[in-house]
């Protein structure tokens, strides 16, 4: 089975495809053709030899016709593997001939020895096939709440990527949180407490104790006021969640129902302190 590590940036890929190309321009200067739309693509590389070829993800970049003007194939490559040489080159040519468009190989990278393996060109016979490889730890964590907010799912990769305990960049990375799709935020949620919880542990417990953060324009204060309840309950279970106290299914429903704010702010203020989950209502 997959792990974490691996499916973490593909399904960022998957909900917003065009951080591919952000990632892309990165690592490669290349001036990218005129497009218009970008979509996933099947990650079929297979053509009719009895062998299946499947990429970690497609993107292709289309015009205003809808005709592809680039295919990006992403690779989550967590270690050396020499058999990718051969692999990669099927998936680019395939993939090639398949949309009928020039195709970028992006290899993603935990570290710099592995994107530095990745990067070396693989020599196909008549040509070579240059991947442009990205050490995920080169991705710098945002400090800029509004920038963050600009490119969210960016912001998260970047952090899970370094994690640090830097109020700055933990306090950038909450706005940016917010600005996601309700449905994606909360899985980059998890992932971002399973890649840092000693962070967001101290983040949120002085974020309860100080109470001293507020959005910085309009844009993101006026959602956060008038979800305030909404927001304070998210606290609560995000508190809990980050000590590693479980929280059952009845008392996620009863802390989201409760819609007054001192209540609120008293279980958040519970939340930080209590053995377990039932303690809250006590």
């Amino acid at each position: 089975m997959p792990s974490q590590a691996h499916e973490f940036p593909l399904d960022l890929i998957r909900h917003r495809p065009d951080i591919v190309v952000e990632l892309l321009s990165i690592v490669d200067a290349s001036e990218f053709p005129e497009f218009t739309r970008i979509r996933c693509e099947s990650g079929d590389a297979t053509t009719t030899a009895p062998a299946e070829l499947r990429c970690d993800s497609v993107v292709v970049c289309e015009d205003d016709g809808g005709t592809p003007v680039l295919a990006i194939i992403t690779e989550n490559q967590l270690g050396k593997d020499n058999d990718k040489h051969f692999s990669w080159p099927q998936y680019v040519t395939n993939v090639r001939a398949r949309l009928r468009c020039p195709v970028a190989l992006l290899i993603l990278a935990p570290d710099d020895r592995v994107a530095h393996w990745c990067a070396t060109p693989i020599d196909v016979g008549c040509g070579h096939i240059r991947p442009a490889a990205l050490s995920l730890t080169s991705l710098k964590p945002f400090t800029d709440a509004e920038e963050a907010c600009r490119h969210p799912e960016l912001a998260v990769l970047a952090l899970a990527s370094n994690p640090t305990d830097d109020p700055v960049i933990l306090k950038a990375l909450a706005p940016a949180m917010r600005a996601l799709k309700a449905s994606s935020g909360s899985l980059y949620a998890d992932y971002m407490l399973a890649a840092l919880p000693a962070a967001a542990k101290k983040y949120l417990e002085d974020a309860v104790k100080q109470g001293t953060y507020e959005y910085q324009t309009d844009l993101f204060r006026r959602p956060f006021l008038e979800g305030e309840a909404e927001g304070k309950a998210n606290a609560v279970l995000l508190v809990l969640s980050a000590r590693g106290i479980d929280v059952t299914d009845s008392i996620r429903e009863r802390v989201n129902a409760c819609t007054d704010i001192p209540t609120l702010d008293t279980w958040i203020g519970r939340a930080a302190t209590v053995d377990n989950a039932e303690e809250l209502f006590a």
